[in-house]
């Protein structure tokens, strides 16, 4: 009977495959025998294992050319303009008059504009805004918003005369952009 299993044994280890483009290597068999009764134990693999044959070719590279990411737009003009607060009455452009309560209210804008003169919405700027008017009157206002507006509800103003607001806004790419605007409050 060894005999026997022997020659399977054999013939499994020579069976041949067909012809196939790669190289074909088998796993080796076990072939385990117990005394005192013959007992043998074969283990044969099902399918032959295929081994990658080595390129026959040389792997070329094809450089690549990077693009950065387009940048935060760059600003080419800063708006400012102005709009009646809750107070007074607006008489004409950028023109105010108090109340008979003596005050007008102002409400200041500013807009950042890009080269296609689209808007700017983000909060990547830093802003300051600059009231300055009769007397020593002088109001400062910041803000990250490219485009925004006066952080107080309104500028509460009691003293006639000529207002300049002075916003200069530095975008994401660094570069300085000022914007002024101009009104005026007459008494009433």
């Amino acid at each position: 009977m060894a005999t026997l299993v022997l020659s399977v044994l054999y013939l499994l280890l020579l069976r041949e495959e067909p012809e196939a483009p790669e190289p074909v290597a088998a796993p080796p068999s076990t072939v385990t025998v117990t005394a005192p009764a013959p007992t043998v134990t074969v283990t044969a693999p099902t399918s032959p294992v295929r081994v990658a044959a080595p390129p026959t070719s040389t792997p070329t590279t094809t450089p690549v050319t990077a693009t950065a990411a387009p940048g935060p737009p760059a600003i080419e003009q800063v708006r400012v303009f102005t709009e009646r607060g809750g107070r007074g009455h607006l008489v004409g452009p950028d023109m105010y008059q108090a109340t008979t309560y003596g005050t007008a209210g102002v409400v200041f804008r500013w807009r950042s504009i890009d080269e296609s003169g689209a808007e700017i919405w983000n909060e990547t700027c830093q802003v300051v805004s600059t009231v300055t008017g009769p007397g020593d009157y002088s109001h400062t206002d910041r803000s990250a918003a490219c485009s925004g507006r006066v952080r107080a509800h309104e500028l509460v103003l009691d003293a006639p005369g000529d207002y300049t607001i002075t916003t200069t806004v530095i975008g994401a790419d660094g570069a300085t952009t000022v914007g002024t605007a101009g009104f005026q409050v007459i008494p009433e």
